[in-house]
């Protein structure tokens, strides 16, 4: 594997995240619908409006977590990474106000689906957040980003990182 070279990658609303949020709401919405009129479906009146209350809170929740999705770059500095006394340094987070800009303690690769990744992203003050990215964003600078996230991870016979 080449190296990681730095790289700035778009990070906006991901829409298989959108999609999977549709499915989920769709399959609770008919399995909800199964039940209520599942025999014997009288005296389940009560009971159905519950679990209507409690899906569209689900969906509502749902729909919001995507809009408020983050939207701005995720950069990775070789250079910084490299002079760096922590594997993994070199991450900042440059959001579309000025004062989102900050730097990151390291990038998580938590689920990788090879056109798109889920991501945990660690700030210096122990809070962190998800974001999806997609391929489709930017396929040119998209292997530079899956070699960056790599970049960091300790080779397995090395063991884990000394903090």
């Amino acid at each position: 594997m080449r190296a990681a070279p730095s790289v700035r990658y778009p990070v906006r609303p991901c829409l298989f995240y959108a999609g999977l949020l549709g499915l989920l709401a769709a399959l609770g919405l008919l399995i909800l619908l199964f039940w209520t009129l599942a025999p014997p479906a009288h005296g389940r009146l009560g009971s159905s409006l519950a679990g209507l209350a409690l899906w569209l809170a689900w969906a509502g929740l749902a729909w919001r977590s995507w809009r408020q999705s983050p939207v701005g770059q995720l950069h990775w500095d070789a250079q910084a990474s490299a002079g760096a006394s922590v594997p993994g340094c070199g991450w900042r987070w440059l959001g579309v106000a000025e004062q989102d800009d900050m730097a990151l303690q390291r990038v998580q690769l938590v689920l990788d689906l090879q056109s798109r990744a889920l991501l945990r992203l660690h700030r210096s003050d122990q809070s962190g957040s998800w974001v999806w990215v997609e391929r489709a964003s930017d396929p040119a600078r998209w292997s530079d980003l899956r070699r960056a996230l790599l970049a960091q991870r300790p080779h397995p016979a090395q063991g884990p990182p000394l903090a």
